[in-house]
């Protein structure tokens, strides 16, 4: 075995492992190339295997796992390595391969100056020796998806009955839903920041949104979903196709239009489309535990849980450090209590 660090020529080799059923649109090639346009170093990390070709002597390589390894600031502090959704592993044998990477992300770290390499995996990291694990995440922990196999007819009657009816009643007062261009990213970030404020969640500034959209556009990855009512665009969401799933991302509606529940018909658009696309599942993208009623999120949570009543909310282990300098860890989580953010 042995890390390499793949080029675009291996985009294609990468994706096939990232859009795996233990993958994630984080860690595709697309996802790293709106971060480098972002302003953020990225490293895409393969750990390999070589394999000889008896049929005619030539010997290729087998990807057991890939790393997509990203370079964030923290003002005053420094800087640390993020690895979204990753490692992902194409091989049973996971410890040797994280002994490999880890190794190279602490040569990596050393060289960049780096506190601490964050990897927030879909699968518990557990195994893995030097690393502290965390219950906390950037990435959502608790998602729920929506299982698009069955016909359009059959999806639509599998939701709760007040969705169903949200759903039409908006269509029926006029409520439209378009597929929107580069030019209405602005217009959905004024809505976005308006959700933002009225919901106290925190935001990306505009060119994080601009960047996201005209990256994945490229590569038939994004769509920008507004709804419409007399003519004015009063909610919107971007939804990203990777694989066979597609993911419900950064929705926001006019606050005075609330009483139009656009979300309901934006989303049964999304899924519309994805149905069209060939998708297997939706992932609705971060909700609150079930048990956790009183939680910030229990809001949205409802809305989406009404696409899927049936389905079991999954979560995700959290974060593992690498910590290579203490004393700045300790300094990252003392500012993050202090200002009532999540490690």
């Amino acid at each position: 075995m042995k890390v390499i660090e793949l080029d675009k020529k291996w985009k294609d080799a990468w994706n096939e492992i990232a859009k795996g059923p233990k993958g994630s649109f984080l860690q595709s090639y697309e996802w790293g190339e709106f971060k480098e346009v972002s302003g953020h170093k990225v490293w895409r990390f393969a750990i390999t295997q070589t394999e000889l070709r008896s049929s005619d002597l030539t010997s290729s390589f087998k990807i057991l796992a890939i790393a997509s390894v990203v370079k964030e600031e923290v003002p005053y502090l420094g800087s640390y390595l993020y690895v979204p959704h990753g490692p992902i592993f194409n091989t049973e044998d996971k410890e040797k391969v994280m002994v490999l990477l880890q190794k190279e992300l602490e040569n990596l770290a050393q060289k960049e100056e780096a506190m601490f390499v964050r990897f927030e995996p879909k699968n518990s990291l557990d195994f893995s020796e030097n690393l502290t694990h965390y219950k906390s995440s950037i990435q959502a922990i608790y998602t729920l998806k929506v299982n698009l196999s069955p016909e359009l007819d059959d999806i639509m009657n599998s939701f709760k009955k007040d969705t169903r009816y949200s759903i039409r009643t908006a269509q029926k007062r006029g409520v439209s839903i378009e597929i929107g261009e580069e030019r209405d990213v602005a217009k959905f970030y004024e809505l976005l920041k308006e959700t933002a404020s009225r919901a106290s969640f925190e935001i990306y500034d505009f060119d994080y949104y601009k960047n996201l959209y005209q990256t994945l556009k490229k590569y038939n990855l994004v769509e920008l979903l507004l709804a419409k009512y007399q003519g004015k665009i009063v909610g919107g969401a971007m939804a990203i196709f990777f694989g066979d799933e597609v993911t419900y991302s950064h929705s926001a509606a006019d606050p005075e239009k609330r009483d139009l529940a656009v979300a309901y018909p934006i989303l049964w658009e999304i899924i519309k489309i994805a149905k069209e696309r060939g998708c297997k599942k939706l992932d609705l993208w971060g909700v609150a535990p079930e048990s956790e009623i009183n939680h910030p999120w229990a809001g949205f949570t409802h809305f989406k849980r009404g696409f899927a009543p049936r389905e079991s909310i999954h979560a995700y282990p959290g974060s593992y450090f690498m910590i290579l300098k203490p004393f700045k860890f300790r300094l990252y989580l003392w500012q993050k209590v202090l200002r009532g953010r999540k490690i």
